[in-house]
This record gives structure tokens, C-alpha cells and sequence, in this order.
């Protein structure tokens, strides 16, 4: 393993029934790195997301966090190793206030008994006063202080996918899984998400594998993209190169020969 290989995937293969989703994916990121994983619907990209956060169990193959095998862990004991993720379709719970569902985030550190956290005494009281401190800061990092009260279903789409970035976040993880964060957004917004994944990586340290279909997006923020089909590696390399490989061009973006 190089010193600054930070995510190994090794022969990773899955099939549901008798499809084939992900066919012996190999792929490195390295610390401090932005990857882009692109290629059209269906190519693999979100299962293989699933897989590294272990929501889903991959039939063969290894992944590797800094140079251990994560294969055989639950999915909580991945966030602890220092996984933290998006999806696609946003999870929150749209009765809770924006600070709320990002203070979730903090949940998983917890070291103190339910018997304390119901009673808010000692050490959980300490605790919980330093959470809100480190959602405090993640609200004012994405600009969601005019919103840090209202529930989620008061919000718009555009805040409601910040808030989600937030919660993972607050995880303070090393390596973050963000699958597809400019869909729905506005060009506004999106040009925002890009000034945002350049501040996460450079003021936080955080390694970042984007799935992504908005190829400015990912020319703008990625240092190395891989493109997927049919659950198969078609080429690695900067955005520029993936995106006139041949055969990307032929697979991903539609053009004839």
C-alpha cells in the first residue's frame, strides 16, 4: 500500500440474481484526493458506494481503509473507522429542525450511559454541549444559520442536500461517499457545491469519492475520475482523459464512431 493510498478496492465483484452490478472493480483514491466516479445509469457507480459503506455485502473482493480490510465490518463500525456518506435520494427525518438531524451525526461518538443522557447529567451534559459547539461550526461552514431552526419539510430541496452534506460532516470522517450531490440543484447551487468540496478538502482534510454526473462539476473540483459500465472498470485517469477516452466516449457519452 502507498503511504497516501487511503481507500483500496480490490477484485470487487457483486450480482443480484443474474445480473452482474459490479464485475472485479479494481480502484485506489489517495488521501486528500477528489475521485469522481462517472457513467451512465445502471453502470455500478451507487452500488459500489453501497458496498464501501457496507450496505450492501460484495459476493468477492476486498476494501481496504488505510490499509485494512473493512469487508467484514457492521455498517456503524465503518462509520467509526471513518467512513461518512450522502445518498442519492436525501435521508433525513423531515420532522426535525436542521440542527437536529446534522447533530444526529454526533451520535454514533457517544460514551455515555442512556441512564445519563436521560437525566442530561455529568458527562453527558458535557458531551452534549460539545456536539452542538461542532454543529454550530458546520452551520456557519455551510451557511445554514437562517435555517438552523426550522424543521426539514420547511426548507428547500437545495438546503435540505446541504443539511445532509452537514450531517456526515460532523462525523469528521476521513474519507466521505457523496452520491450524486449537485442532482436537483440549480447552477447557483451548484456552483456553491463546488466551492464547498474545495473547502472541505483543503480546510477539513477530508478525501472525497463523488458520484457524479455533471461533468462541469467534476472537471471543476476532481483531481482523478473513474468511469463505470456495465459494473466494469472502462478507464482511470484525470476528468480530462476519462472523458475522451474512446470508449468512454462510445459508452457514457452516447457519440457514434
Amino acid at each position: 500500500m502507498n503511504n497516501d493510498e487511503l481507500l483500496l478496492i480490490k477484485n470487487l465483484s457483486i450480482r443480484f440474481g443474474g445480473v452482474i452490478a459490479l464485475d472485479h472493480i479494481n480502484l485506489d483514491v489517495h488521501q486528500g484526493e477528489v475521485h469522481a466516479l462517472i457513467g451512465p445509469n445502471g453502470a455500478g457507480k451507487t452500488t459500489l458506494l453501497n458496498c464501501i459503506s457496507r450496505i450492501y455485502n460484495a459476493d468477492t473482493g476486498q476494501v481496504c481503509l488505510k490499509g485494512k480490510d473493512i469487508m467484514g465490518l457492521k455498517t456503524h463500525l465503518v462509520v467509526s473507522k471513518g467512513i461518512a456518506r450522502t445518498f442519492q435520494n436525501i435521508e433525513l427525518f423531515k420532522d426535525m429542525t436542521v440542527m437536529d438531524n446534522i447533530l444526529l451525526g454526533c451520535h454514533f461518538k457517544r460514551k455515555t450511559s442512556l441512564f445519563s443522557d436521560i437525566l442530561f447529567w455529568g458527562k453527558s451534559r458535557k458531551q452534549e454541549i460539545k456536539f452542538r459547539k461542532q454543529v454550530e461550526n458546520i452551520i456557519d461552514f455551510l451557511d445554514l444559520q437562517a435555517y438552523r431552526n426550522l424543521s426539514i419539510n420547511n426548507v428547500p430541496y437545495g438546503v435540505q442536500k446541504n443539511v445532509e452534506l452537514g450531517r456526515a460532516l460532523v462525523m469528521k470522517p476521513k474519507l466521505l461517499l457523496l452520491d450524486e450531490p449537485s442532482s436537483g440543484l440549480n447552477i447557483e447551487e451548484t456552483q456553491d457545491l463546488a466551492f464547498w468540496i474545495e473547502d472541505i478538502k483543503e480546510e477539513f482534510g477530508i478525501t472525497i469519492l463523488l458520484v457524479e454526473h455533471d461533468m462541469r462539476l467534476v472537471l471543476a473540483v476532481c483531481e482523478k475520475a473513474t468511469a463505470l459500465d456495465y459494473g466494469r472498470v472502462l478507464a482511470t485517469g484525470t476528468p480530462k482523459e476519462v472523458v475522451e477516452n474512446p470508449e468512454v466516449v462510445k459508452s457514457y457519452l452516447g457519440e457514434e464512431e
